[in-house]
């Protein structure tokens, strides 16, 4: 029996999710299938080892089943056989397919056998700006091992036009060593001319004394010159200067990817010597890394800011871009310069027609203005703001923005962000915006337009509700609502408004994309129905999505392997979070799942807890993800750092040798400590615990006591316990992850108690808030 491939090992099908236990059908899943059946039936050959059987099958795919799946068949034989059946494979699999995908999936295989003139053939076409990043190297390395001689340009210019990659890294080598291969025949060929040379002045110097005084002739009879017609090859001049042009531009981006602006520095300007002494334009790339360099490895801001100045006066308008764009850096850093910094962003902005260089300008000009002035703020954004391309790009400017407003009770002019800007806010950020100068207007800290303000609140709750927002704003304004209408929370919860002609999904569903999922599931492989998912999301149904989150929870249960209840809730999230129009409630309800049940439920009743809390607390800790680990050091399904751990054990007395991995074990603790701080917060607020579940209570009970002192000052009626509303107060936490935490968990306890407690959302909010 012939050994099963690598590529093929992971397709092992665990017992507990075999076809034999999924398949409840009466037909047999390979007359379900038809001819599809042959590429699930070549993966089980695989996986017994028979190779022979599973090409034969995947043969038989690939020219029989559904266009999809006979494409992974394509890609399953480039693998499979002999040398020159993988190499006839990779061919078919370039020959049949236009996408990129396959054809580096071809290519690779071709490269793997030495096959290089065929690689440099299919990408004769391929774009160097645009294609990928791993294609375009293995067509250079193919180039480069055939010593073919446009890979000197195609590498420079793949090299300068775009943002360095682990590609561009790694093919690297293979260009130094050409360029030492042609160095030293160039050498070798530089010796063997003044060997001839040295001779033939020997000889003459014996035939003819005088002729030592005879000047050599360019004219002398071209038989008896050395020199190669056409002259040497350029780098021989080169060896002279111990380099060459285009290595030194390719160094100078190498050394700035990896952020040695102390030594780039000193090279910017050779880098615009030789740009100058070739007759060209700086790439914008290069622009780009010389405004880093100066950027990070100047000493003196303002005098480099100045030079930036005179650049962008020689530069044409769109690389005149990096100019302006650098010289405002770099008089921001310079200090008292607001006027210069400013304007120079301004004059990048009006430079560039390019979307991500536009976005990210107008970001770095109001983080600036963040720390001058919040009216320039408004002016920026009135001006600049509907020219937002990626609205989600600016997210952590305006969470930012929030905090300062509200922190310096800017609290009209919160408003104003709002209401009159007419930025291009992202969903999430538009709903933000909404509720919150809602909820200003309410308590009478804004004035909001003319008119009542009853209705203006009302307003801005219910655009919150018909949006696109977070779960969070929408309980929340369910809440300051009182919507109890359980038909109406349906159609708040589940809709989703279009944002333009093209739906959320992308492109048609496609039936290949569903049933090559559905024939995962069919004859069980598991393992593969998570990755097939996300590589086909944008053509799957949401009801593909739900039977693939289904199955895996159920492989999970039945297999152990929590993983599959990950990947799960993975789908479910994607799912929703990209679904416009109407959604499922099972796709709700897969979004927030009550795996651990039985563990969960138990510790909820013994400590006193709300279930609903738990879930949200292990949803939005873990992701349900029993092994995680987080960079601080956190563990399990309620993320508990060590020394928690160990205390919390010490208080349940569970022994030294426990293990914090163990979900049960782990459960018990986060819940027990989630209770102990509720115990210990004013007025056992569930809220401030779980704030203090995040930053620590030391922190929480800091910022009550600053909260209470300042918002004494502002002569409104004081809340308990932070003196502030506590939706407010959320708001203005310092801690942005503490923030987010706060939503995260309170967005989610709402769910879980209306999906498995018949318990309204505006109750749920009220609990856990007021």
């Amino acid at each position: 029996m012939k050994k099963v491939l690598p590529f093929l090992v992971f397709l092992l099908v665990f017992s507990a999710c075999a076809p034999v236990g999924i398949s409840i059908s009466k037909n047999s899943p390979q007359k379900k299938f038809g001819d599809d059946a042959h590429y699930f039936l070549a993966l089980q050959a695989a996986d017994r080892g028979d190779e022979a059987e599973a090409q034969r099958l995947f043969k038989i795919s690939r020219k029989k089943s559904n266009s999809l799946i006979a494409k992974r068949s394509a890609e399953a034989l480039t693998l499979l056989g002999s040398v020159s059946d993988r190499i006839e494979s990779a061919q078919f699999l370039a020959e049949n397919y236009t996408d990129e995908n396959s054809l580096v999936t071809a290519c690779q295989e071709l490269f793997n056998h030495s096959e290089y003139a065929k690689i440099i053939s299919l990408t004769d076409g391929i774009s160097l700006a645009d294609s990928k990043n791993e294609l375009i190297k293995l067509r250079l390395l193919s180039l480069a091992q055939k010593r073919d001689s446009r890979f000197d340009s195609e590498f420079f210019k793949w090299y300068v036009s775009r943002p360095l990659s682990s590609e561009h890294l790694e093919s690297y080598a293979t260009y130094i060593a050409l360029l030492n291969e042609k160095n030293k025949n160039i050498e070798a060929e530089s010796e063997k001319f003044q060997k001839d040379l040295n001779k033939r002045s020997l000889l003459e110097s014996q035939l003819a004394p005088d002729y030592k005084e005879k000047p050599y002739s360019e004219s002398d009879s071209a038989q008896n010159s050395i020199v190669p017609e056409g002259g040497f090859d350029p780098l021989f001049e080169a060896l002279s200067e111990a380099e060459n042009p285009e290595k030194t531009i390719m160094e100078f981006r190498i050394a700035v990817f990896h952020r040695s602006y102390k030594l780039t520095i000193d090279q910017i300007d050779k880098i615009f010597q030789i740009y100058k002494n070739r007759g060209e334009e700086v790439d914008s790339q290069i622009l780009s890394d010389i405004g880093k360099s100066t950027l990070y490895g100047t000493k003196d801001y303002f005098t480099s800011a100045r030079k930036f100045d005179t650049l962008a006066k020689e530069l044409p308008r769109e690389k005149a871009y990096f100019a302006h764009f650098y010289a405002a850096r770099l008089y921001d850093k310079a200090g008292r310069y607001p006027r210069q910094t400013v304007s120079r962003f301004r004059s990048a902005l009006e430079s560039t027609d390019d979307a991500p260089q536009f976005d990210n300008c107008l970001w770095y000009l109001l983080n600036f203005q963040l720390r001058t002035s919040t009216d320039d703020i408004i002016s920026t954004l009135t001006e600049y703001g509907s020219r937002i391309n990626d609205p989600e790009y600016f997210d952590d400017f305006f969470e930012s923005l929030s905090i300062l407003l509200l922190s310096s009770h800017r609290w009209q002019d919160f408003y104003k962000v709002w209401k009159t800007t007419n930025s291009n806010f992202s969903d999430y950020t538009q709903g933000k915006y909404a509720y919150i100068s809602g909820r200003l207007i309410e308590e009478g800290l804004a004035q909001g337009d003319e008119g009542l303000k009853t209705r203006q609140t009302v307003e801005a709750y219910t655009q919150v509700l018909n949006s696109n927002s977070s779960l969070y704003y929408k309980v929340c304004a369910m809440e300051r609502l009182n919507v109890t209408d359980k038909a109406l929370i349906e159609s708040y919860l589940l809709k989703k408004n279009a944002k333009g002609a093209e739906n959320a999904s992308g492109n048609a569903e496609s039936p290949d994309a569903s049933q090559l999922l559905k024939g995962y599931e069919e004859f069980g492989f598991p393992q593969r129905v998570y990755s097939e998912w996300f590589a086909n999301r944008n053509n799957l149904s949401i009801q593909d999505a739900i039977d693939a989150s289904s199955f895996l929870s159920r492989c999970a249960e039945a297999s152990k392997d929590n993983s599959y209840n990950v990947q799960s809730l993975r789908i479910a999230a994607r799912r929703f979070e990209s679904t416009e129009g109407k959604i499922p409630r099972e796709l709700l309800e897969r979004n927030f799942p009550q795996f651990y049940k039985s563990i969960i439920d138990k510790a909820a009743k013994e400590f006193e807890v709300p279930d609903y809390l738990m879930y949200a607390l292990v949803r939005s800790e873990s992701f349900f993800d029993a092994g995680a680990t987080s960079k601080a050091g956190a563990n399990g399904l309620t993320q508990l750092m060590e020394a928690t751990a160990d205390d919390e054990a010490r208080k349940l007395k569970l022994g030294d040798n426990y293990d914090i991995f163990a979900p049960e074990t782990n459960v018990r603790m986060g819940c027990h400590y989630l209770s102990s701080l509720i115990s210990r917060t004013d007025e056992n607020n569930e809220l401030l615990a779980l704030y203090a579940y995040n930053a620590g209570l030391t922190n929480v009970r800091n910022w009550v006591k600053r909260f209470r002192s300042d918002w004494s000052t502002t002569g409104k009626a004081s809340y308990q316990p932070a003196g502030i509303s506590m939706d407010l107060f959320l708001e203005s936490l310092p801690f942005a992850e503490t923030r987010e935490y706060g939503r995260k968990v309170i967005a989610a306890a709402a769910m879980y108690a209306y999906l498995y407690d018949e318990k309204l959302p505006c109750e749920t909010v009220r609990e856990i808030m007021y």
